[in-house]
Parts: C-alpha cells; structure tokens; sequence
C-alpha cells in the first residue's frame, strides 16, 4: 500500500484526489512518474490554493445548514456523496466524509476565503457547544472506528489483503499498477492480518504503535497505532497478528512500557459497526 487518497470523479475525465497533507512531495512525485507521457493526462497541483475544515459530529448538520441554502438532508445529501454548495458566501466542495465516524462534512474551499467560512461555522454553531478538535483526538476516533492510517497500517511493508483492504480489491477489474504482485503475494500466502484490540487494565498510558504482541510468551505481531477511544470508554489498538490469531475472542498479550495486557481481538469498528451516525439513521445523533 503506497498511499491513501479521497477521489471524487468530477466528469468522465476528471477527478479531484484528497491525500495527506505530509506525504504531497511523495504522492505528486508517484503519481507524475506514472502518468503517460503523451499529453493525455494533465496534473494540477491545488495544495496552495484549497483548503479544507472538516465540521463532524451529531449536530453538524443543524449547524451547516445555518450557512448554506443547499438541502442537507439525507435524501438530498447522501452519505459519501460531494456537491458543489455555497457556505456564508463562498464556494465549497463539500464531501459527506470523514475521518472520525461522525455525521458530518469535508468543506474544499478557496484558501483565501477559510477564515470567512471558520467565522460563519463557529458563529452558526455556538449555541450548540461547537468546538475545535485537534489530531490526537482525531487519531482517538478513527482507532474507534478501525480506520486505517497510511504509514502505519497501510504502508509497503503489507499487502492490501494483510491491511484488510479487500472489499476495495477487485483484480477481475483488468490489469493495474501492482495487480500481478498483489495476487502472486495472496497465492504464495500472507504473514499477517490487521486486527483491531481491546486492551484490558491499563493504568496510565495506552499503546502507541511498534508494541510487540504475544501469545503464550512468543512475539505474534505487532501494534500499528494505539490510543484511547473516549467514545467507548476503552483502551484501543490496532496490530498486524498471525492470520491464525486473528478472529475476534482472541486474547493475546501487548506490552506496553515494559509491563504485558490482556488484549483481546474485536470485530472492526467497536464504535458504532453498523455506521449509524455517519449514515444519520435510526435516531442515532438524535
């Protein structure tokens, strides 16, 4: 796994691609070293000129809809869906996605005009307690969430299938970058299986990435990220394990500043699995 990136197909021709802002130099450089070189594809880098605010969370509809006139409802506005919207008088391209498992929006606007949009956001949203969120507790809810991050547990060092990436695989697609690598490492079998921990009794600090993990007193794997999921109200990790030591119930033991922890193997997405807030259904950011 390369990279991770957020595509929005604009036209039949034309996509807009979201990655992370630390790895452009590297993203800009694979994807132009791929490109052909007849012309047929254009490249323009917007780094400089879009910024992006992400708005999340329960009441971040009520407060979105505060600036806009676009019909924000889940009819009109689907769950990963973009549209074209204007927010306190500025263009938006504004993506139903995000990284923390809320209901909420991607705003994509001019970066001349973030403090105009900021402004309107914390101004519509006072009277419902809206405040700013930093990384780590972003790092906290996407480990609620199962999402994988790229470096961590997407990174060359692991197939897509050892990273749990299958439902977006689809070799019958035709031939792409990698295809034949990807299924000959499958075919040859894989080492490991990304897996999602609940750690039992920690005290004062929570796994980080690099733990080793055992079982029965032998290393097994490793952890990729770690944290606490305040939402859950528990000890989270996630960790590359031996495939046979992957299904959910599994306890292992994860060290962490030199004492072991029970871990116990946990179905993906401990917070909110069937993706009822972020799909705004069943009453759940009621």
């Amino acid at each position: 796994m390369h990279s991770e990136f957020t595509i929005r197909r604009d036209a039949d021709d034309s996509f807009y691609l979201v990655s992370a802002g630390a790895l452009q130099r590297l993203d800009h450089d694979y994807l132009q070293k791929h490109m052909p070189r007849d012309g047929t594809v254009q490249f323009e880098q917007l780094t400089d000129a879009v910024g992006v605010l992400v708005l999340a969370g329960p009441k971040s509809r009520r407060i979105l809809q505060r600036v806009t006139d676009t019909d924000l409802s889940n009819q009109a506005f689907r769950w990963l869906t973009a549209q074209e919207i204007t927010v306190a008088g500025a263009p938006c391209n504004a993506m139903r996605v995000n990284y923390v498992g809320e209901l909420g929006w991607e705003l994509h606007h001019p970066m001349a005009q973030q403090n105009q949009i900021f402004d309107a956001l914390f101004e519509a949203g006072e009277e419902f307690g809206l405040q700013p969120f930093g990384i780590r507790a972003m790092d906290s809810m996407r480990l609620e969430k199962s999402y994988r991050m790229v470096g961590t547990e997407l990174s060359i060092e692991y197939s897509a299938y050892e990273s749990a990436m299958d439902r977006f695989i689809k070799p019958e697609k035709g031939d792409f970058l990698g295809r034949d690598a990807m299924l000959a490492w499958q075919e040859a079998g894989i080492s490991n299986m990304l897996v999602t921990l609940i750690v039992a009794d920690v005290v004062d600090a929570d796994a980080l990435g690099n733990n080793a993990l055992f079982k029965d007193g032998e290393v097994i794997g490793r952890a990729t990220g770690g944290g606490f999921g305040f939402r859950i109200n528990e000890s989270l990790a996630l960790g590359m394990v031996r495939p046979d030591l992957a299904a959910p119930g599994t306890v292992l033991e994860i060290e962490i500043l030199g004492e072991n922890y029970a871990a116990t193997v946990v179905a993906d997405s401990p917070f909110d699995p069937k993706n009822e807030r972020l799909r705004d259904v069943n009453g759940a950011n009621d």
